[in-house]
């Protein structure tokens, strides 16, 4: 089973449109975690992006505002993969993505060289202990 498998199935995934199911098509149309993490900075988020990080409470991002920085395309593509409108996208991204890049940064900051498929893992392994 691959990784971003595995974390849909311990996010809530396996129903469609489930959290980490949204953030995985995200994520797989970015090349990856460290990739989104990268446009999200460039694109103005980088506020909610370091409370998202950070050890304290997550920044709301609005549907509208985070599709500004992703781009229509990448919205439309996470919709079109999962069968669903694009505006319940942009709506469920918004939702979900705060959650995932926290769990992703548990020690509140992006480890040095990024997050890889081992840290990812490894994430997963703490959270199957739960």
């Amino acid at each position: 089973m691959g990784i971003l498998n595995r974390l849909t199935g311990l996010l809530g995934g396996g129903k469609k449109g489930g959290m980490a199911e949204v953030v995985q098509a995200l994520i797989e149309q970015f090349g990856g975690v460290d990739a989104l993490v990268a446009k999200l900075q460039s694109s103005g988020l980088s506020g909610q992006l370091e409370s998202w990080i950070g050890t304290g409470e997550n920044s709301p991002v609005g549907a509208s505002k985070l599709e500004a920085a992703l781009g229509n395309d990448a919205i439309a593509g996470v919709a079109k993969e999962l069968g669903v409108d694009h505006k319940v996208a942009a709506a469920k991204i918004s939702m979900a993505l705060p959650k995932v890049i926290d769990r992703l940064t548990p020690a509140g900051r992006i480890p040095e060289g990024g997050i890889s498929p081992d840290a990812l893992a490894n994430l997963l392994g703490r959270l199957e202990e739960r």
